[in-house]
């Protein structure tokens, strides 16, 4: 089998129906490794297909999540348990004995779950460096290449490199190689890498996501927005970060033609004032204000500016929050979505901390496999790992998020309202994608467009009661919104576009690589 040929037939069809979900949506997570390995080993017990591959994914999938969770002790013991487990690499065994043997404890474990919500994985790094536990040497390797790579420093990845040594056998510091590659030697040495990924980890979906769009340019791809394309935001009581935001949209590379419409939703601060001096620097062709006299919520909000006769007029609606960190190329990079996948309900990007780029709050969403159950169950895997790279490329997603989302004017006119019973915010987005989805428009993760959001979200917000309160509620309307027969469809047409589109990129791949690595169309 060539490295790119599992997600071909007769491999990837032979799979049990979640366990190819599973690969599909990807496996770059604590849990969703673990999962795609339990559910591989299940499927062995069960005798749902090739043993011997079904046992391989299962032990090299959960050694996946192992790498990223180094400290989890019931991890590590539940690997030295499965089928195949004696075989694998001293290193390896050495350093499952130690983490089964709870040698970091409690203290370390606490230290990587902060730097997991903060990012700072410097702190990491210096504590490695400075009184690292000698019983937990085997784990070092892991541990500082997470940290190297999170941290993003070339110098503590060269030097977490060069201690390395031979090529790892287990898929997660596998990938921090080729990541290292990549971000220290450039392009065509991140090509090789993550092509000799593939070779020794052919069902990592991410891997062969990221290989296609490195080898065809979609990396560094801008393409502007052809038309005119209206700017739209809404803000409530946030001034300064609402200037701030404004700043950042005009010092970007934004289409000939663009105007601003911004929506101050019942403010009792400074954001009139801002609003009124933007509105002086642009004028009234390019910038528009709205007040509302009370807070109206951000899908009545969503809806006000969608109806306004300028942006019924405009080709593209980009909504933007109002406290992001754009960086200069937003706009040509979703125009660059637009050119790859054209026709979508949406196209949105990756959103991180502003400030803290390793703590990833969304990227592409997806439903989780039957077994998850029947109802909405949304994926969350950019909050299982730190931003290791493991969503740098652009394909179809069930949904984005609406931090920063592109709409054309045909899908923003198809799609209906923004649901109003979603106020004050949470999932009023998601919802509208899921409908465009049942009516057969997808949206686009636009993977290599980062956007930096000052509002804390992800893990963090999930702590904060009143915010958990009514993600609660809304989700529990979302689910009282589509009942069973919506999911399966959803489910089955998440499934088709996903394999279609790694189908073509893996085909794609295999004739590249047949003539030579040269360029393809």
């Amino acid at each position: 089998m060539g490295p790119y040929d599992f997600f071909l037939p007769p491999v990837f069809d032979a799979l049990p129906e979640g366990l190819a979900d599973r690969l599909l949506m990807g496996t770059f997570g604590r849990k969703a490794a673990a999962q795609t390995g339990l559910a591989a080993l299940r499927a062995a017990g069960a005798g749902r297909g090739d043993t011997a591959t079904l046992l391989r994914l299962g032990l090299e999938s959960t050694l996946l999540a192992f790498d990223l969770d180094p400290a989890n002790a019931a991890l590590a013991r539940g690997i030295l348990a499965m089928p195949g487990a004696a075989d694998l690499p001293a290193a390896d065994r050495l350093a499952l004995h130690a983490a089964a043997a709870d040698v970091l404890g409690e203290a370390w474990r606490a230290a990587l779950a902060a730097a997991e919500r903060t990012g700072d994985w410097a702190e990491v790094a210096d504590r490695i460096a400075a009184a690292f536990p000698e019983a937990a040497a085997p784990l070092r390797s892991r541990l500082e290449g997470l940290a190297a790579l999170a941290g993003g420093e070339a110098a503590r990845i060269e030097a977490w490199r060069a201690n390395l040594g031979q090529a790892p056998a287990s898929p997660g510091l596998y990938w921090l190689l080729a990541r290292a590659a990549l971000a220290l030697d450039g392009r065509q040495s991140g090509l090789a890498a993550y092509g000799a990924y593939l070779r020794r980890f052919p069902w990592c979906a991410q891997a062969l996501l990221v290989l296609h769009d490195l080898a065809r340019g979609r990396d560094t791809a801008l393409a502007p927005l052809a038309g005119e394309l209206a700017i739209l935001l809404y803000s409530w009581n946030k001034a300064e970060a609402l200037a701030q935001t404004l700043d950042g949209l005009l010092a970007s590379d934004l289409p000939e033609r663009f105007r601003i419409v911004a929506l101050d939703n019942g403010s009792s601060d400074a954001t009139p004032d801002v609003l009124a001096a933007f509105a002086g620097r642009l004028g009234a062709q390019r910038f528009t204000t709205l007040r509302a006299p009370v807070n109206v919520g951000a899908p009545a909000g969503r809806n006000w500016l969608k109806h306004r006769p300028e942006v019924l007029a405009a080709d593209f609606a980009a909504y933007v929050d109002d406290d992001v960190s754009l960086p200069g190329d937003w706009a040509l990079r979703l125009g660059a979505a637009v050119a790859a996948f054209p026709g979508a309900g949406a196209y949105g990007c990756r959103i991180h901390d502003a400030g803290r780029p390793a703590v990833l709050q969304a990227t592409e969403f997806f439903l989780e496999p039957a077994e998850a159950g029947e109802g909405i169950v949304a994926s969350d895997l950019q909050l299982q790992a730190p931003d290791l790279g493991q969503f740098a490329y652009c394909r179809p997603a069930l949904s984005v998020t609406g931090c920063c989302h592109l709409f054309t004017r045909q899908a923003l006119a198809e799609g209906g309202d923004f649901d109003i019973r979603f106020a004050p915010s949470q999932f009023d987005d998601f919802d509208r994608d899921l409908r465009q989805a049942l009516a057969g428009r997808f949206a686009v993760h636009q993977g290599h467009l980062a956007v930096g959001h000052k509002r804390a979200s992800g893990l963090d917000a999930a702590r904060k009661r009143a915010a958990g309160a009514n993600a609660h509620g809304n989700m529990l309307k979302l689910q009282g919104k589509y009942d069973s027969g919506d999911v399966r469809r959803l489910r089955r047409e998440q499934r088709a576009r996903l394999l279609t589109d790694i189908r073509k990129k893996a085909i794609w791949l295999s004739r590249r690589e047949a003539k030579g690595g040269g360029e393809l169309s």
